[in-house]
Order: structure tokens, then sequence, then C-alpha cells
């Protein structure tokens, strides 16, 4: 029975493939390779040169991926949360990821969208809000026509968080508590600096601006002139202790004509890096801050209590070592708010 069984499936089986041997439509025609793939996939020297160079970055690293299975970190700390924020405009992501990639080549770049050599084009060069006040808009429009607007990109996440609890009166006397030792900008608000935005203004100081702010993009001088992996190009690095200071990027008719040899451009981040000494000095004197671990000292408590001007310009010192130029990115407005902070700062009653 089970055999005569098996036969007859067997029939129905051949069957069924002989009614399939009909030729079906013709699908569209598909794209020659040669006019899509090889056109990035040519995996040429350039091309090596920039993967070579981006192995050697900080980004590419992973280093801090562990962050992003938090929704606020996610963001900025991976991938998949960049590109998600960049479609919502949101924040956060809706969730944490935990299967995270880690900033690569389709983070910033059109990769696999057309299929054309327009694919290295960047995500985008539209300004942006930034997360400390959803009512300042940022737009780092400094650059040549090819990098113009690209600064913005890396403006989204080279800024502040925002801080709880807020300081609303930078001159106020009115105290409040925190609950962290982490409270401030958070790491990396370099574009803050650049444009000139970010820090409390103490007493109603001006603040002005270098022309940094208005003729640079990030890549003009993170990804300039490239020696090897070390500094320049896609490694992002700007100084190593191999090259020193890269400043080709500094020497050019529309920038630096008098030949710089360092960064130290007239003395300025000398000036820079005193004027930050001082007020950390003072704030450590004051026992505000502890300079070993770089966080506010909570004396051993939960919580402390501080006054609005205080906490501006704790917020003002953090802002300027957690940007590590020195004044370079925009020394004018580096050295106005630190002078601010300096004549500002009170240790009484502390």
């Amino acid at each position: 029975m089970l055999l005569l069984f098996a036969m007859g499936m067997m029939i129905a089986m051949s069957n069924f493939l002989a009614s399939c041997t009909k030729k079906g439509d013709t699908g569209p025609a598909g794209k020659d390779q040669n006019a899509t793939c090889n056109q990035c996939h040519t995996f040429d020297d350039a091309v090596v040169a920039k993967i070579f160079q981006y192995d050697a970055s900080k980004h590419a690293s992973g280093s801090t991926l562990t962050e992003a299975t938090r929704n606020a970190c996610a963001p900025c700390h991976s991938s998949q949360g960049f590109e998600e924020c960049l479609k919502t405009g949101a924040d956060t992501t809706a969730v944490g990821i935990t299967d995270a990639a880690p900033i690569n080549c389709r983070t910033c770049h059109q990769i696999h969208e057309t299929y054309t050599s327009t694919d290295w084009a960047i995500r985008t060069t539209a300004s942006y809000t930034l997360r400390m006040d959803h009512t300042i808009t940022m737009d780092l429009q400094g650059g040549d026509g090819v990098l113009k607007g690209t600064a913005n990109l890396c403006g989204r996440c080279h800024q502040a968080r925002p801080a709880s609890p807020w300081v609303t009166n930078p001159d106020g006397t009115d105290s409040l508590t925190i609950t962290s030792n982490r409270w401030g900008p958070h790491h990396g608000p370099q574009s803050l600096i650049l444009g000139g935005k970010g820090a409390f203004v103490i007493a109603g100081a001006p603040y002005g601006n270098s022309p940094h702010r208005d003729k640079a993009a990030c890549m003009t001088c993170h990804g300039g002139y490239a020696q090897g992996n070390v500094v320049g190009g896609h490694s992002l690095w700007v100084t190593s202790s191999e090259t020193g200071d890269n400043v080709k990027v500094c020497q050019s008719a529309d920038c630096h004509t008098n030949n710089p040899t360092s960064f130290d451009i007239d003395s300025k981040q000398t000036e820079i890096k005193g004027m930050y000494q001082q007020l950390k000095v003072a704030l450590a004197t004051a026992t505000i801050i502890d300079t070993v671990n770089d966080v506010i000292n909570m004396k051993g408590k939960k919580t402390r209590k501080f006054t609005e001007r205080q906490l501006a310009i704790i917020w003002n010192y953090f802002l300027i070592d957690a940007d590590r130029s020195m004044g370079v990115h925009n020394y004018q407005y580096t050295h106005d708010l630190l002078n601010a902070s300096i004549n500002g700062f009170s240790g009484k009653g502390l």
C-alpha cells in the first residue's frame, strides 16, 4: 500500500514539474554593475587610503558603544541611533540599541541609497536645534563650496546635553541642588565653541567670535592634509606625538599666511591654557571640582547645593575642559567666556 502511495506521489510531482516548463514573462532589465557598483567599488588607492585612515580614528574604535543601550545615548553612540534620530528629529531613539554598530561609513554618508557615486555625499548639511535648548538653532556654514554646511552633521553629536537642574538666571543667587557629580555639558561639545553658543553669559559680558566660526568646517582641519593614518584625512586626528600639530591645514592663502609651526599661533593657546588653569585652580581651591576625576566634588554626599551663578561658571569651565582645543576652535569666544567666568567667580560661602 505504501509503495502504491509513493508511486502516486512521484507521478503527481512529475506532472506538476512538467506544467512549470512554460517560460514566464520577462522581468525588468537589471542595471549594469559597471554603471552602478563599480562607481564606488573600485577599491582604488583613494578608497584604501580612507579605510586605512578611518580605522585609526576614535570613531571607528567603538570604545563607547555600550552606551547605546540607553535610548538617550544611542543617537550619538551608535550608527543606527544616529540615523534614526536624523529621520525622526528626536533627541533620543525610541528604545536603546543592543546590537549596535559603531560610527561607520554609512553613518555619515549616503551609502547604498542610489548605488551611484552620489552615495559618497554626506547625509545632511541642514541646521539643527540644540539638545540643551530647543530655542537655539545651530547652523555651521563655514567651509568652502565642498565643505560648506558639513559641520552641521558633526555638530549633531558634538554638542552639550541638557543638565538638570537647569540654570535659568546665570547671575542668580537662588540655590539649586544637584544629584550627580557629572552635572554639566557632557563630553564632546566642540560644535558649541566653534559656533559661539552654549556658554552662560556672566554679568552681561559680551562674547565675541573668531574667524574660524564662519570660515572653517570641522573637516577643514580634522579632515585636511593627511599624513598616513596618524593625522588628517579620515583619521580625524589633528595632532600626534609623531607629527606634532598638523599645521598644514592652517597654512593657506585664506587662513594663516605666516606659516605657523604649531596650533599655538601668536601664543593664543598658551593664553587660553593659562586662563583655563586659573579658573580650574579657583574652583578646586573652593572644593567645587575634583581635578583628579574631572567632576564636581560632592564632598562625599549624594547631593550638593550651588547658586545659579556658581553652576553657570561650573558649566562654562567644563565646556572648555571638554572642548579640548584650548582656543583653536574659537579663540575669542573661549577667551571671553573664561574671562567672564573668572571675574564672576566667588568662593565665599561654599
